[in-house]
This record gives structure tokens, sequence and C-alpha cells, in this order.
């Protein structure tokens, strides 16, 4: 009868012997038709185990009453074989797959059996501190190679080319996809990056500004100007002008006086109207440590509420990805926004307070943040807390940092700004803590009259623009009944919105 061997362990691991004999034996000593060298780990005697044919089977007669030969993982003395049984030289020694050849596989092994022998031989790689993996790899390679029969041997070949093939397929895909997909975010990164002022555009802008102010500045003189002359006129020439005239134009002149000097007093009042610097970045999808290295930095406004320093912004100022089209894609390309500074400049204070985000709202445009080290000797700011926040028509006071450092910048002497235009082209945050220093840090009042009010939305309009966000918006007793959020920016200073403060009180804790 013909039939093999499969060596699961021992030092023949993964070997096959073949065998077309009617008695076998199997020990230590160098008479025996399979030798296995005794080395101390595997105990074999000389005379172990012997194999021989009986009545057209294969017969095991354990030869040494001393030791054991294990079948199935069952000590016996004789025993006949059956077909995939497991042998085992003693409870230490090697073990080894007994198989019965048919005629047609006299020299080879079927898939299944290949298959069956590497997975026996990883079994046994932990008890002998191989690793299982490489093991089952080595010995599915060994067998195809030494034992396949010749279909298997072109279906293996066959199926690695395919293999190779599709690895070679996906390899270039991802390679490809990769490729775009790091063009496509160096794209909106660039687009993020252009947003900068080198220092030359940033003096333009500055003087832009300068003009502006200017023109914002003398219209409302100018208003008032003419209203003083025309009252004039009528009392010098006597004209008949009806006294519902005289008075609606008395009345407008000291509505804007009124509204000047309440801007005024609000921004000699209130200390804690701060200019807030920002930087952000985007991590890769698996990195859950470090910074950024690409930085994007951005300004805003936020005002102190309460005296343990805990100061309103808007929810967009906090995250401020969410602010440029080009940061919500990359966000929604797997990348983790991540804000790495937020500072708090309250006016005439040279050093910041770093801003901790403590809540941020569902219903809006709002969120709460704390400073630390709180800043001492300001008053924080009133706010409304009664509903409705204002009523269509009412004078309102917008105090912020409208376009940002420009703006900052357009309101200081000459000498000054030239001496800190060199420090952009050290960086932003260097710029504005040169500002701080200088006592630059000052709110801009602009002011309007409430156009609409809606639910979770004040309309007025007071010139605002990029920079303005998170401004308090006050009315005429001086409290806070909204915080700017956005404008359009085809009716710039006739189309602002504000987000009605009575968001941000649920966002304040009781303590507060």
């Amino acid at each position: 009868m013909k039939f093999a061997f499969i060596h699961i362990s021992g030092k023949r691991r993964g070997q096959t012997q073949y065998f077309d004999c009617a008695r076998l034996s199997l020990g230590s000593g160098h008479d025996n038709d399979l030798v296995f060298p005794a080395d101390g780990h595997q105990p074999v005697v000389p005379q172990h185990v012997e194999l021989y044919e009986a009545d057209c089977q294969i017969q095991l007669r354990n030869l040494d009453p001393s030791v054991t030969t294990l079948v199935n993982h069952n000590p016996l003395g004789e025993a006949t074989l059956h077909d995939q049984d497991l042998l085992q030289l003693g409870p230490l020694g090697p073990k080894l797959r007994f198989r019965i050849q048919a005629e047609e596989y006299v020299s080879c092994k079927r898939s299944r059996e290949i298959w069956r022998d590497a997975m026996d031989v990883a079994a046994e790689a932990r008890t002998e501190g191989r690793g299982r993996v490489m093991s089952f790899i080595g010995q599915l390679v060994y067998d195809l190679r030494r034992h396949a029969t010749r279909s298997i041997k072109m279906m293996m070949a066959a199926l690695l080319i395919l293999i190779i093939g599709g690895l070679g397929g996906m390899a270039y895909y991802f390679y490809s996809t990769e490729s775009t997909h790091e063009q496509h975010m160096a794209s909106l990164l660039q687009e993020l990056e252009s947003a900068r002022l080198t220092r030359v555009e940033l003096e333009q802008r500055t003087e832009e500004e300068r003009g502006r102010m200017a023109d914002v500045l003398t219209a409302g003189q100018t208003e008032i100007d003419r209203l003083v002359v025309m009252l004039e006129e009528e009392h010098r020439q006597d004209r008949r002008v009806s006294p519902e005239e005289v008075r609606l134009m008395k009345r407008r002149l000291q509505e804007l006086e009124t509204e000047r000097s309440s801007a005024q007093l609000l921004i000699k009042r209130y200390g804690s109207v701060c200019f807030l610097y920002g930087a952000y970045g985007f991590l890769e999808k698996d990195q859950s440590t470090g910074d950024p290295d690409n930085l994007f930095e951005y300004t805003g406004t936020g005002f102190l509420i309460s005296e343990k320093g805990f100061v309103v912004t808007n929810q967009h100022l906090v995250e401020p990805w969410t602010m440029d089209p080009s940061g919500v894609e990359i966000v929604k390309s797997g990348f983790q926004p991540k804000l790495v500074t937020l500072l708090a400049y309250c006016p005439e204070n040279p050093q910041p307070s770093k801003v901790v985000v403590v809540e941020k709202s569902e219903q809006g445009d709002i969120a709460l943040g704390q400073l630390s080290p709180v800043p001492q000797g300001i008053r924080p700011i009133p706010l409304r807390t009664q509903t409705p926040s204002g009523v269509v028509g009412e004078a309102v006071v917008v105090l912020g940092y409208p376009v940002g450092v420009e703006g900052v910048l357009a309101r200081m002497k000459g000498e000054i700004v030239n001496a800190l235009l060199k420090k952009r082209e050290l960086g932003l945050a260097r710029l504005v803590q040169g500002i701080a220093e200088q006592r630059g840090i000052r709110p801009l009042a602009t002011q309007g009259h409430i156009g609409d009010i809606v639910p979770g939305r004040v309309v007025y309009d007071a010139q605002t623009t990029g920079g303005s966000s998170g401004s308090p918006v006050f009315n005429s007793a001086g409290e806070v009944i909204a915080v700017n959020s956005a404008y359009l920016a085809p009716f710039r200073g006739g189309a602002s919105f504000g987000v009605p403060i009575i968001q941000a009180l649920s966002l304040i804790p009781d303590e507060s």
C-alpha cells in the first residue's frame, strides 16, 4: 500500500515523504527506515514504532513500553491507521500526518491536502516560537513547488498572474487617486494661502481704509452741517416753513448729535470689546497629535460679558474653517481641522488672553469662550435679557474691528504704522502684538438703525465688513441686543445681520 508522512513539527517540519512498502520502522536508531535524531527536546527511542500492512490496512505497533505513541492525541500500543490520522512519537515528540496515497497521486498532493498541511504546520508554529503566518505561507509555497500536480501548478501560476495584475492595477489606481487628491488639496491650500496679505498689499489696504473711514466721518458731519445751514437759512430769509418741518429738522439734528455722542461714550465706557486673532490648520486623517504644517490666520471681534472672563463671539470665529469654501471642502476630504491659536486683545492692554472655547450655540452663529488670564479692571458689557431685541427704526451702534488689522492701522499715526508694517514680514501674529504694545487696539463705532427683526436675526444698516464678526450691537440704552454675524457685500452699510443676544444667554453658566 502506498502512503505518505507529512512532518508537522520537528527538524523535518514541512517535508513530505512517500512510501511503498509492507513494513516501516521509526525511531532514533540509524537502522530505522525513518530516523528521528534524539536531541533531548523530542525524546524518540532507538526503536520507537513500526508500521506494517495486514489485511490491506496499515497497522501501527509501539515497540518500546517505556515511551508512548499518540494517534490523534490518544496514547495507543497498537492501532489501525486511517487516512489523515495524526501521529506523535511521545508527548513531546515530532508530529506526522499519515496519508494514504491514491494511485493517481502517488507522488503528488491534492490542493486540499496542500492547504491542510500548511494549516497544520502553521498551528504548530506558535509552540515552536515561530510566526504562524510566515510558516503557513512558507509551507504553502514549498508544497506547491514540490508536491503539486501539473494542473494545480498551472492554475496557481494563472492565479498568481491575476493577483499580481490586480495588485498592480490597485497600486496604479491608488497612486493616481492619491496624486489627484494631493493636487486637489494643494489647490485648496493655495486658495487659502492666497488670502494672506503681503506688506505692500497691507499698506495699500490701510490707506484705502483711512479714506473710507474719513468718508464715513465726513458723511455724518456733512448731514449735521446741512441741517444746521437749513435752519439758519429759514431764520435769515424768514421763509414760510411749517412748524412741523422745522420740528423734524431739529429732531433729526438732535438724533445725529445723540448718536455720535452715544458711540463715543460707549467706546470710553467699555474697554471690553476685544480684537481676536486666530490661527488654524488641518491634520491628516490618522494624525491625532501635533500641529498642522500650514497655518491660516484670521481676525475678528469678541466682547467681555462677565468678570469671570466669559466672552461672546461668533461660532464661525471659533470654527474658522467654516468661513471658507476651500476649508469646508478640505474637511469633507477627511482632514481634521484644528484651532491652534485664538487670542483676545482688549483695548489699552498690551498682553493678550487665550480664548478657551466653552460652548457653541445650536441655534445661531454664537459661541461662548473664557479668557485666560482674565483681564483686570475691565467693565463687562450689559446684555438685554428681555424680548424683543429691539424695535424697527431704533438707533443702534456696532463696536468692533471692521476690516481687521487694516482698520486698526488706519487710525494710528503714520510713523508708527510704518514701523509696525516691518513686522508684517514676520507674520500677522507679530504685527498684532506690535499694535497692542503701541496701545493701538481700539474698537471703531458705526451707527445705524434697525431695519427689520425676524426670528433668529436682527437686520440693521450700520456699516460692517470683514473683521466685524462677533461685534456687539448696542441699543440706545447701552445694552447689547445682538452679535454682528454677517453683511451683504453688494449693500455694505445697508444690510448687516446680527444674532439676537438672547441666544447667547443659554450658553452662559449660571455661576457667572
